[in-house]
């Protein structure tokens, strides 16, 4: 293998980039024109451009055409597409993952659970069946018992799940996850589990190669999920700290599966744990997963490296008994999105992104200063990786990573993945899939600290109209000639209008009731009210955006005239940022209540339901199922 196509974007493309570089190995990268300056491209050797990462005649032509002589699919669009993987393979190229049978075999949930079925491998109470009516799947979800989950037959990574808690709700569900499985994958088949209500995700990371040997590499826990997908994941589990037994069994169920369908290259074997310990089936993903770097930390093995060997034809250089998994790695992904508003996804420009160099420490991260977070692609921006002697060492590395990682110019999860770390049932490892609803409450942002940030925000805004370099240098900055009237600034912060009045001492500046002395700028250093500490703010069109030590605010500054004539979409539903309407719910004349479901808007590879906010009836709809929409856009107005 002297050449390789990397046929993904993002963290995972450079991921991968790094282990072919240094095996020596040329990498060719590709992209879609939303990604024309994305950061992965300048992790590769050459890269061109395709008209969509879905797209596989294309990128196969463009390997033939760039001389690789192997794909690499990463993880999500293409990996686990069998049709793809053959058309690599006959095209004479390389293909760094399982065979395509393999890859069939486990795509569809159906097939996969009787065929661990028939492996001796414990699966949940559940119905693969062929009938699809609604009659059928109501009548298997009372033999299975409620509450039942209802999964897309061909999906994978949560998407399409619904949990029905009793018969009244059946309906519903499975209408919407056909919906959501047609849209997703192409296939609306649904298949039924017992859903437990308390319970683990672990999952079992296994490597196979081409001469008959396959191992497990330990299991890994992702029960930290936010809609059934994960957001902070460690190797090994807390749940198997002190049964030996139990584990031995789930990574041997692993290697079971996996050789069940004549595996090759890596791929995790996913399981729900219940209270008990026991483990069930819960599906295989054919491909690198997301959270491969906790289990590369604590084996100290490179699993893109050995994916490539085995692609090569080279057998595993390891045995089992050769595996090792030392210490403790805690992964946390970092999100453009806001917990504290269900999530919501962000878009915007990167104004400021520096990562810390830590010990221990590992980011996996696929984006810059200046990178664009846009609404075509997952919003996770970085993985942060920390390894340990123990599970608190490596809890204490990756938090202090997140405090010290700035990321200034969209909102992220950073201070909700630091409060999930310091949570005292997740220092003590009691882990289930619904620790984030279970503990919202207690995870919920405080109140911001605003007279700090509007301090700092003063400062930066301060500096710049004294920079030497300013225009019109003979014009003294926010003269007044009333000396007693101090220079009021306005600006917006979330839905809140502030004005903030200041003061320019000459040895420091007053700031509302705060006293601020500059220390220096570079990094910005602020003595406020007697304490010294470290900020950072830039600018962004009209906002500033302020890091504090504890939040990251945004600030809108207001002009001092209003022009006439801006428009005013209050009074209706407003897109919340851009995206795709994929259905509306309602039409003119028709009556709604606070809370009704109103549009359905998809961004980021997620969707959005926007709710009424008011009792009322709908005057107009503004937008049609299918359009493209801007943030902002009135979609329907209700009076």
């Amino acid at each position: 293998m002297r050449a390789l196509l990397i046929a993904n974007r993002g963290e995972v493309a450079c991921r991968i980039a790094r282990t072919a570089r240094d095996l020596g190995i040329r990498t060719v990268g590709v992209y879609a024109p939303p990604d024309r300056w994305s950061a992965h491209l300048d992790a590769m050797d050459t890269a061109v451009e395709i008209p969509d990462y879905l797209d596989g005649p294309a990128i196969v032509a463009q390997a033939q055409a760039l001389g690789a002589d192997a794909v690499h699919p990463g993880f999500g669009f293409l990996a686990e597409n069998a049709e793809f993987a053959q058309a690599v393979i006959d095209a004479g190229l390389a293909w760094v993952g399982p065979p395509p049978d393999a890859i069939a075999a486990m795509g569809s949930k159906a097939g996969a659970r009787a065929m661990m079925e028939a492996a001796g491998v414990p699966v949940l109470p559940g119905y693969q069946g062929e009938a699809q009516d609604d009659a059928t799947l109501t009548a298997e979800a009372q033999r299975i018992g409620y509450p039942v989950i209802v999964k897309a037959s061909a999906g994978g990574g949560g998407k399409g799940m619904q949990v029905v808690q009793s018969p009244e709700g059946m309906a519903a569900a499975l209408a919407e996850a056909r919906r959501l499985a047609a849209s997703a994958f192409g296939n609306d088949r649904l298949i039924l589990e017992r859903f437990l209500p308390v319970a683990r995700h672990v999952e079992v990371q296994i490597i196979a190669d081409g001469h008959g040997s396959c191992l497990h590499l330990f299991e890994r826990e992702c029960s930290i999920q936010r809609r059934h997908q994960k957001v902070i994941e460690e190797a090994p589990s807390p749940a198997y700290r002190d049964a030996p037994e139990q584990r031995a069994a789930l990574c041997a169920h692993a290697v079971s599966a996996a050789q069940a369908v004549d595996y090759v290259s890596a791929g995790t074997v996913e399981f729900v744990v219940d209270e008990s310990g026991q483990a069930f089936f819960l599906e295989m993903n054919t491909r690198l997963q997301v959270e491969h770097p906790v289990t590369e930390q604590v084996t100290g093995l490179d699993i893109v490296g050995l994916q490539l060997a085995v692609a090569d034809g080279a057998p595993l250089p390891i045995s089992q008994e050769e595996v090792r998994c030392e210490g403790w790695s805690v992964e946390a992904r970092l999100y453009a999105e806001d917990p504290d508003n269900g999530y919501l996804p962000s878009t915007g420009w990167i104004a400021a992104w520096n990562e810390p160099s830590m010990p221990g420490v590992r980011f996996d991260s696929g984006v810059q200063s200046g990178s664009e977070v846009g609404i075509h692609y997952d919003p996770m921006l970085a993985k942060v990786i920390a390894h340990g002697s123990t599970r608190s060492d490596a809890i204490r590395r990756l938090d202090a990573a997140l405090d010290r990682l700035i990321v200034l110019g969209v909102v992220t999860n950073r201070h909700h993945l630091r409060r999930v770390l310091g949570h005292p049932d997740f220092a003590s490892g009691a882990l289930h899939t619904g620790f984030l609803d279970a503990h919202a409450e207690a995870l919920c942002a405080p109140e911001p600290p605003l007279g700090e940030a509007l301090a700092a925000a003063v400062a930066h805004r301060w500096r710049i109209a004294h920079r030497p370099d300013r225009p019109m240098p003979g014009i003294v900055p926010n003269w007044r000639n009333n000396r007693w009237r101090d220079p009021v600034w306005r600006c917006r912060v979330a839905e809140d209008e502030v004005e903030v009045s200041w003061h320019d001492h000459g040895t420091h500046l007053s700031v509302g009731d705060h006293e601020v002395e500059i220390r220096s700028w570079e990094p910005m250093s602020l003595v406020i009210d007697g304490v010294l500490q470290r900020y950072s703010v830039v600018d962004v069109g009209e906002d500033t955006w302020v890091r504090t030590p504890t939040v990251e605010i945004k600030l809108t500054w207001l002009p001092d005239f209003v022009a006439p004539g801006a428009e005013d979409v209050a009074g209706g539903c407003v897109a919340p940022m851009p995206g795709k309407i994929v259905k509306i719910f309602v039409s003119a004349g028709d009556t709604v209540k606070k809370g009704d479901s109103l549009v359905v808007l998809e961004a980021m590879k997620m969707e959005q339901t926007l709710r009424a906010s008011v009792d009322g009836a709908v005057s107009e709809v503004h937008v049609a199922q299918g359009d493209q929409v801007d943030g902002g856009q009135k979609l329907l107005t209700v009076d």
